[in-house]
């Protein structure tokens, strides 16, 4: 694996089966645990930016 464009993280079982869970039944089709993992975080990082940002304008 390419070190510039992938990480390892280490996740418990109990947070692993339910990521295989919500890769699995979540979507449409089945789609890849490092794909949705990658959605997941994309939307809590856009959530995040959102309120940061309402926070820095007040």
């Amino acid at each position: 694996m390419n070190p510039d464009k992938f990480k390892s993280v280490a996740i418990n079982i109990k947070t692993y089966q339910l990521l295989e869970e919500l890769s699995q039944k979540k979507f449409e089709l089945p789609i890849s645990m490092s794909k949705t993992v990658e959605f997941y975080i994309q939307k809590a990082h856009e959530v995040y930016k959102v309120k940061d940002d309402k926070k820095k304008s007040s």
